[in-house]
């Protein structure tokens, strides 16, 4: 939470940009214009709140982005279909049991099956969604299901 990032953007957002900004356009609002204290406020406030989402959506830009994407790997290219995804799956998966039966507590010696079958389940998913199928609908059916029996630890 702590970082460089945070940092500026608690210094330079909130205190020197919105703390320097709405104590300046208060003054204006209530002192020069002589808008009574309240609603100068909530006009100072719908101002900055006018200004700030545009400040704010270029500042998380690339954290928004990152949300975004579900993906943890590029799109292979081609078209690839679902007999095609159970098939590569199959592979992946039996390539993985292979390296991890011969050296289950060396992670190194099957990290790179293990993700190679992890490319392939994703890959499988952007099939089914470019398929329309409706997949996020069916991850909070299982995510509901595993909480009704008390799989998840509380948070």
């Amino acid at each position: 939470m702590f970082s460089k990032e945070w940092f500026v953007y608690v210094i330079g957002r909130w205190l020197l940009l919105s703390g320097i900004a709405g104590a300046l356009i208060q003054f204006v609002f209530a002192d020069k214009l002589g808008i009574a204290t309240i609603p100068a406020f909530l006009l100072n406030q719908f101002v900055l709140a006018c200004v700030f989402w545009y400040v704010d959506k270029y500042i998380f830009q690339r954290h928004f982005n990152r949300v975004k994407e579900i993906f943890k790997f590029p799109r292979v290219k081609g078209n690839f279909t679902l007999d095609y995804q159970y098939k590569k799956i199959s592979e992946e998966y039996a390539e993985f049991a292979q390296a991890y039966s011969a050296n289950p507590e060396d992670h190194q010696k099957w990290l790179h099956q293990f993700l190679d079958l992890n490319h392939a389940v994703e890959m499988t998913e952007r099939v089914l969604r470019e398929k329309g199928v409706s997949v996020d609908q069916e991850y909070y059916n299982i995510v509901q299901q595993n909480k009704a029996r008390g799989l998840y630890e509380k948070a």
